[in-house]
């Protein structure tokens, strides 16, 4: 039997850490889904513990040997091993800014703060969360801040980004968003002014939750989940998916009612999961096996969300799968017109989840300024509450009853995932940039939705997404894919398209008093 070389055992060390990481997901996911609130405190030192393991794994001396050698033999290496063995280093660098109190106390924030966000998010108790608010950024700021020299950026946010979304600057994100802000306020006067003119939709009945987890486990099928490989789960709580490529939980929220709450936190998770299950298998467990970044992830939700589930199409088919899963052959209310209302209707809310698709970038993008001037310290724990409540009011023309429906609404920041917000609005400009080029090179897509067919879409995406990994950077993958870098030209073109009839032409679209007003 032949040696192994360094980079055989850093392909057995790395593995590890998968697992270790992939365990840790589905105890969160228990957490939400089955475990009994008394034992929130022994789950919390169960993730710790495998936080310290990890940590331990990849911060030991040999690591960094075998890393230095490996990457003197670089050349030997096939390609893909040689882009593994990057991403390797890479990771290897990210953790190893972090000393092991700073890697466990990430991992009991995580776990803590859900508990925290659950019980005080409905009445909006900021008295009682001021101060873990405060601690989760504080040590959001920590991390920043021991990353910045070694991933030789200058802002402890900077350092934040690159954990979920790699290659992409900060820089690059605001030159991105200011052409939303330039564009989407006058999108969105025209679009609800356009609405008002149309019958007011009729509302929706209620629906036993039994039925509704029928048509949702109908839709992920569809979709292509595959529930050999994964489980869905219904929560009082945020949904969201987790777990390893081979055992996916995700989770949805039933409220009796209005069931297309439950239809799209399905397609969206679905879209999580389905990604994640088709990533390549032969990298599986491996740097290059993961996914691309959290604004890569959020496109593959995005797109079925919003781009393949707001189309004339889909709603036919929604239409047949209500009336079937509800025993209603005649309720208007389920009409494919009706629903198209309902869902595709542009209208100021306080709450991100809810938003629709022309006002949500305004959610995400406010959230960004805030938690970048709170890392960077712009901003104190006691200017927050203000800043959202300005800010909402200034690009929505709102203010929130409450902080639960404001500032608190959201789960991230108090479980410490300060820096993710971007890549929700980075992932709608790369689910229109990627649906365009997928539609383009597969006509039928749009038309086979119709049938609850999602396969054409699917294997494009399959093709050009998912199976890639982390094999190429992110830029390069949607070069590939689409013919460009990642952009915000192509969602402000969606948007137009359907909520204003035609293109965007951005001469047409500014305003000239609207370059801060949303409202």
């Amino acid at each position: 039997m032949a040696a192994r070389t360094a980079y055989d055992l850093l392909k057995e060390r790395f593995a590890q850490i998968s697992h270790l990481g992939h365990a840790a997901s589905i105890l969160n996911v228990d957490a939400q889904v089955a475990m009994a609130a008394g034992s929130a405190a022994d789950r919390t030192g169960q993730v710790i513990a495998i936080a310290s393991a990890s940590h331990m794994l990849i911060t030991a001396p040999d690591v960094a040997q075998w890393l230095d050698a490996a990457e003197k033999d670089k050349a030997s290496l096939p390609a893909d091993d040689q882009r593994n063995l990057e991403l390797m280093r890479r990771n290897w660098v990210h953790v190893n800014a972090l000393s092991k109190e700073l890697a466990e106390e990430v991992a009991r924030i995580e776990s803590e703060g859900e508990h925290l966000h659950v019980e005080h998010k409905k009445n909006g108790d900021w008295v009682k969360m001021r101060d873990w608010y405060k601690h989760s950024f504080d040590t959001a700021r920590a991390i920043g801040t021991a990353k910045m020299a070694k991933l030789g950026v200058a802002t402890p946010y900077e350092a934040l980004l690159d954990s979920f979304s790699p290659g992409l600057t900060s820089a690059r994100i605001d030159a991105e968003f200011a052409k939303l802000q330039a564009h989407l306020p006058a999108i969105i006067r025209e679009a609800v002014a356009r609405q008002q003119a149309l019958p007011t939709p009729l509302p929706l009945k209620s629906y036993p939750v039994e039925q509704q987890v029928e048509l949702c486990r109908t839709l992920a099928l569809a979709m292509g989940f595959d529930t050999n490989r994964g489980v869905i789960s219904v929560i009082d709580g945020h949904p969201s998916c987790n777990g390893s490529p081979d055992d996916i939980r995700f989770t949805l929220g039933c409220t009796p009612e209005n069931f297309l709450e439950a239809v799209y936190s399905t397609i969206h998770e679905a879209g999580h999961g389905i990604y994640d299950q088709n990533r390549p298998a032969a990298w599986r467990y491996q740097p290059a096996g993961e996914h691309l970044g959290m604004n890569v992830h959020e496109s593959q939700s995005r797109i079925m969300e919003v781009q393949a589930c707001h189309t004339p199409a889909f709603f036919r088919f929604l239409e047949q799968a209500a009336r079937k899963a509800f025993n209603e052959p005649t309720e208007p209310s389920l009409s494919a017109a009706n629903l198209e209302r309902l869902i595709n209707t542009a209208q100021p809310s306080f709450i991100r989840t809810e938003a629709d698709e022309v006002t949500y970038a305004v959610h995400v993008m406010l959230r960004y300024r805030i938690e970048k001037a709170m890392v960077n310290g712009d901003m104190t724990i006691d200017e927050l509450p203000k800043a959202w409540n300005d800010g909402l009011k200034d690009m929505l023309g709102i203010t929130p009853p409450h902080a639960g429906q404001g500032h608190m609404q959201d789960v991230h920041w108090p479980c410490g995932l300060v820096g993710y917000f971007p890549a929700y609005t980075l992932g709608d400009m790369g689910a229109a940039q990627l649906y365009a080029a997928a539609t383009k090179a597969r006509p039928e897509i749009t038309a086979e939705l119709e049938k609850g067919n999602f396969t054409p879409l699917r294997t494009w995406l399959n093709d050009n997404v998912h199976s890639k990994g982390s094999l190429l950077p992110s830029d390069e993958m949607f070069r590939q894919a689409t013919g460009e870098a990642l952009n915000a030209d192509y969602l402000l073109n969606h948007l137009s398209q359907r909520y204003l009839g035609r293109p965007f032409v951005a001469a047409a679209a500014a305003a000239p008093d609207n370059k801060h007003k949303f409202g």
